[in-house]
C-alpha cells in the first residue's frame, strides 16, 4: 500500500535507486496541504502546553505562504507538523490527497526526503564538505548514484548563481553564499514544497533581498513555499500571510 501511495504523492513514473523520473498529474489549483482541527500538545509533567490549537488551513500548489506571529505563537511548531518533522496530537493532515495519520516514521522520513526541501536560518551545511557535495546529499540519501547526484547538484548551484564556488567549503563562503547553497540543496530532489525557517535571519539587509529575490523567482516558476518569518518586509514577498497567536490562526 505504501508503495502505491508514495508514487501517487511524489508523482513518480519510476522511483528507484538508479532512476528518478517525475511527472505532474495534479492541477495547479488543487490543494497540496489541507489541515483540519490540527493540534499539538506537549506535556511538562502534568501541565499541558498547547502549541497548536485546532488549526484549519488549505494551501494550494504554487502558493507562497508567510507564517508570522510573536515568539511562542506556534508558527515554528506548525511548520514542523506540516513538514512531517513532528506528529500532530489530533486532527487531520491531508498531503497531496493522502491522509498521513497511518504512515509510520520510516515512511514519512522517505517521503520527506522526496517531496520536501528545507532552508534554515543556520544553513546546516556540513562544514568539511564542498558546496557541491552538500547539495548532492539528499539525492545520495535517496540512493541516486554519486555521479548523477553531483551533476544535478551542479545544475542547482548554477541556478542560484554559485557555479564558480562548487568546491568551496562553508567556511570559505559568505553567509549569503551559504544560504544559496542551502536553497540549492532544498531544490535537489525537485520537491513539491519548500519550507523556509527564518531564511534571512542571519543575513544583512542587502543579502536578505538577494535571497528573497531567489525565493520569489522560484515561486514564479511554480514552486510552493512556506516561510516562517518575524520580519514584515520579508513577509511581503509572499503571496499570502498567515498570522498566528497562541497556537491559532488569528488572521489570514
Amino acid at each position: 500500500m505504501y508503495y502505491y501511495i508514495f508514487r501517487q504523492i511524489v508523482g513518480l513514473e519510476d522511483y528507484s535507486r538508479n532512476t528518478m523520473t517525475k511527472h505532474t498529474t495534479k492541477e495547479q489549483d488543487d490543494p497540496l496541504i489541507e489541515v483540519h482541527k490540527l493540534t499539538k500538545t506537549y506535556w511538562n509533567g502534568d501541565i499541558p502546553i498547547r502549541a497548536v490549537r485546532g488549526v484549519n488551513l488549505t494551501i494550494k500548489e504554487g502558493d507562497f505562504i508567510a507564517l508570522m506571529g510573536p515568539s511562542g505563537s506556534g508558527k515554528s511548531t506548525f511548520m514542523n507538523l506540516l513538514a512531517f518533522l513532528d506528529a500532530p496530537s489530533s486532527g487531520r493532515y491531508i498531503f497531496s490527497g493522502s491522509d498521513i495519520k497511518d504512515f509510520d516514521d520510516d515512511y514519512l522520513a522517505e517521503l520527506r526526503n522526496a517531496v520536501i526541501g528545507f532552508v534554515f536560518q543556520q544553513f546546516h551545511l556540513l562544514p568539511r564538505t564542498s558546496a557541491l557535495d552538500n547539495v548532492a546529499l539528499p539525492m545520495l540519501y535517496a540512493g541516486i548514484r554519486k555521479r548523477r547526484a553531483r551533476e544535478h547538484a551542479y545544475e542547482m548551484l548554477k541556478k542560484v548563481g554559485l557555479e564558480d564556488r562548487i568546491y568551496h567549503k562553508p567556511n570559505e563562503l559568505s553567509g549569503g553564499q551559504q544560504q544559496r547553497v542551502s536553497i540549492a540543496r532544498a531544490l535537489i530532489n525537485e520537491p513539491k514544497v519548500i519550507f523556509c525557517d527564518e531564511p534571512t535571519g542571519n543575513l544583512d539587509s542587502k543579502t536578505s533581498i538577494e535571497i528573497m529575490d531567489i525565493l520569489k523567482k522560484l515561486h514564479k516558476e511554480g514552486k510552493t513555499l512556506i516561510m516562517v518569518t518575524h520580519e514584515p518586509h520579508i513577509a511581503k514577498y509572499a503571496s499570502r500571510t498567515i498570522y498566528m497567536k497562541d497556537g491559532s490562526i488569528s488572521q489570514s
